[in-house]
């Protein structure tokens, strides 16, 4: 049973996430490997059959929502989130953009949304980050997420509502 903490549906009048599909698996596994090669290679070494089915695990446990963008008419894929819903939190597993749509606010409104719906369960929002993504660092800490832990190799963090806007 997938227990996403988000459904397919509007994020806003221009972003909507749908469901994945097995058509899908191919192109969004092609956008986990640009974004997240570099970290992993250089934490544990890339084993591509091992990150291959993890990522197929990964897909059927938390059922990913591909994030569609209307822009000018046109359709297109921007990316993925994986998400999990836990007792006390929304969790984010997953957001995967494309190299070509980072840095336009798709990734900022779709937190955004994300955060509205744990606000709206009285839920917080918890995630782990690569410490060596400085660029998700800075992203996630914009949103007001707060550091709760660390490891070796990820930093721990949560929102909360009644944490300042900023």
């Amino acid at each position: 049973m997938r227990a996403s903490a988000l459904e397919p549906g509007p994020v806003d009048d221009r972003l909507w996430l749908r469901a994945a599909d097995a058509l899908d698996k191919p192109i969004l596994y092609r956008w986990q490997v640009a974004a997240y090669r570099e970290h992993i290679e250089t934490l544990w070494g890339w084993d591509a059959e091992w990150q291959a089915r993890d990522f197929d695990k990964l897909f059927a446990a938390l059922g990913p929502l591909v994030i569609m963008q209307r822009d000018a008419g046109e359709r297109c894929a921007a990316g993925y989130i994986q998400t999990q819903l836990r007792p006390r939190s929304l969790h984010l597993a997953n957001i995967v953009l494309r190299a070509e749509m980072r840095g336009q606010g798709i990734g900022t409104r779709v937190l955004r949304h994300l955060q509205s719906q744990a606000a709206a369960r009285d839920m917080a929002v918890t995630l782990k980050v690569f410490c060596s993504n400085t660029r998700a660092l800075a992203f996630y800490r914009r949103l007001n997420f707060q550091e709760t832990g660390r490891t070796k190799t990820h930093v721990e963090m949560r929102w909360l509502r009644n944490l300042p806007e900023v």
